[in-house]
Order: C-alpha cells, then sequence, then structure tokens
C-alpha cells in the first residue's frame, strides 16, 4: 500500500483543481517532481556510443517504459555512419538501463539508484548510487574484472559518459562527476574491490 500511495500523490500533483494536467515542475529550481512527468525523458542523451572488445558500437535512444519503482530505457543499435537504428549482425541490438529507485525516508528528498546496464543478453555493469555522489559497484565486466575474465573493456565513450552523468544529476541531491565512474569508462583506470 506505501507504494501505492506514493504512485498516487505523484499523479495527484499533476492535476490541477480544475482536473488539468500539467506538467509537476517546481518553477523556482526548474526541477521535476515525479518521474510519470514524461518531460524528463529529454534529458537522456539521443545516442550513446560504447566501447566493447576495443570496438566502437552507436545506440539510439529507443523504447522508455515506467513503472511503479523503475524505469527501462533501451538503445537500439545504429550504424555508426547512421542516424537511424538497425540490426547490425552479429552483435547485440540492444544496450538497456534499468533504473530502480528507492527512498532512504519519507523527510528527505534524496533518492538511491540501483542502476543495471544490459548489453544484448550481457549483464555488462550493476551499482548503486546514494546521494549525493556514493557508488557502489556490484558487477563489473571490464578491466580486471572476476565476473569476466577475457580482460577487455566495456565501457561508454567520453561524450557518452558525460551525457549519461549529466542525466543522472538530474535527480533529486545528486552531484556525480566523470571521476566518480571510472569503472564505466572506456579507460584501464579501474581496479575493483
Amino acid at each position: 500500500m506505501k507504494y501505492l500511495k506514493r504512485f498516487n500523490e505523484d499523479i495527484e500533483g499533476t492535476i490541477d483543481s480544475n482536473g488539468i494536467m500539467k506538467p509537476n515542475i517546481d518553477v523556482k529550481t526548474d526541477s521535476i517532481n515525479t518521474i510519470y512527468d514524461k518531460s524528463w525523458e529529454n534529458y537522456l542523451p539521443e545516442y550513446v556510443t560504447l566501447n566493447y572488445k576495443g570496438e566502437l558500437f552507436k545506440f539510439k535512444k529507443d523504447n522508455i517504459m515506467l513503472h511503479s519503482d523503475m524505469v527501462q530505457i533501451t538503445y537500439a543499435s545504429t550504424p555508426m555512419d547512421s542516424q537511424e537504428s538497425e540490426e547490425i549482425w552479429g552483435t547485440p541490438d540492444t544496450l538497456e538501463f534499468d533504473i530502480y529507485f528507492a527512498k532512504e525516508d519519507d523527510e528527505d528528498d534524496k533518492v538511491v539508484l540501483n542502476i543495471d546496464i544490459t548489453y544484448g543478453d550481457l549483464m555488462a555493469c550493476e551499482f548503486i548510487i546514494e546521494a549525493p555522489n556514493k557508488i557502489k559497484v556490484v558487477e563489473y565486466t571490464s578491466y580486471h574484472s572476476k565476473f569476466d575474465p577475457s580482460n577487455t573493456v566495456f565501457g561508454l565513450v567520453d561524450d557518452s559518459l558525460e551525457s549519461f552523468i549529466n542525466f543522472l544529476n538530474k535527480f533529486s541531491g545528486m552531484k556525480l562527476k566523470k571521476e566518480d565512474f571510472k569503472f564505466l569508462d572506456q579507460n584501464d583506470n579501474y581496479t575493483p574491490n
């Protein structure tokens, strides 16, 4: 019931007394107050480029699914020299970001994000972010990984990583920097614990 009540409160927050739907935006801070307001999707990068085992793969923003406690953001494969999604034979068709939401307590606006990144069928990375910038890596499949002994790269190229971090910083209380995401960049500069 707790989640249903919170869901209903969020929906009511977007409907004014006349029954007109309005974006639930705090005009003082220009921040969105509910995940059910679809305008937050504009903050997602249109394209994401992945370095996987030394090859670059480009993905275009595709399907976005909203659930009561999570968001699934799917990117579809796109040839490097194209703007349109299409299947590339021999490589996974999707790169998906699953973001699960939790709040530490009802008094605080800060959220905890549990993020899974899936490349095709490969669970490539899982990590938890607690505001403002505490990150715990749960699963990691790049250099020096215990899960993937091939010792090859799985990482976002610099501009894609920056765009992803900028998107995450839109959530309440987040103050993330590129240095916090060494485990997700394409460089060999992270050693898992």
